[in-house]
């Protein structure tokens, strides 16, 4: 098994004493991190909400090398995440920083903005928003799936719908059962669950396709993040 710090930011299946097993995002914590929840003395893992000692690990299995992150939980890192949206779009930096920070603090049941990235190790690979409007006309359909990027090096891996399966499924937990995305892309979308709408005219005037997503759950598990495809 590696050592466990190489396990941070990943999606793993750990399994542990008396055939337990937990999945989901991983978390490293050590008191030599300046970490004590678990004791001064032994390390672990935080797999969800679930702390687990070192000596309860009997193997770790990654699923995925990515974690997403919602920023509404990361908010000591909202520059270098405004900062990387502002050199991947190239709109405004103070823009980005305002609607994280807005993000930041949004509480139920008016959910919108929310900002998510996609984290390898400990750099930002992917990110996106769910803002209320992206640049159109069509007020009527919100709140937007907007800025999805991944950083060409990581593309075709899987990343896209990976970040796009987990934002529709955390903000359904938020109370938003359907969003909408606008794009120029065709056949791309589709392969995540989402369904063309309509053509809208951008405030630009232009005309784009906008796409459609509902949550079939009724209360939607992030459990479909384990899945390495």
């Amino acid at each position: 098994m590696k050592a466990l710090p190489e396990y941070h930011n990943m999606v793993v299946k750990v399994r542990c004493v008396g055939d337990v097993v937990f999945t989901g995002p991983c978390e490293y914590y050590s008191a030599e991190w300046g970490d004590y929840v678990l004791g001064e003395e032994e390390e672990g893992l935080k797999v969800r909400n679930t702390m687990i000692p070192a000596s309860a690990i009997l193997d770790v299995e990654i699923l995925r090398h990515e974690v997403c992150i919602p920023v509404r939980d990361w908010f000591e890192a909202q520059e270098e995440i405004a900062l990387w949206f502002h050199e991947r779009w190239h709109i405004p930096l103070e823009a980005y920083r305002e609607s994280i920070r807005d993000c930041i603090g949004m509480k139920d049941p008016h959910p919108v903005p929310q900002w998510y990235v996609v984290v390898r190790g400990y750099e930002i690979v992917a990110g996106c928003g769910v803002i209320a409007n992206d640049f159109h006309e069509r007020t009527d359909l919100t709140p937007n799936v907007c800025a999805v990027y991944v950083d060409e090096e990581y593309r075709r891996q899987g990343i896209a719908g990976f970040m796009l399966r987990y934002v529709c499924a955390d903000m359904a937990r938020l109370g938003i059962r359907t969003l909408y995305l606008l794009t120029d892309h065709t056949g791309f979308y589709e392969q995540y669950g989402w369904q063309f709408y309509d053509l809208v005219r951008g405030r630009d005037g232009s005309l784009s396709r906008m796409y459609v997503h509902e949550a079939s759950d009724p209360e939607p598990d992030l459990a479909w993040i384990m899945d390495p495809e």
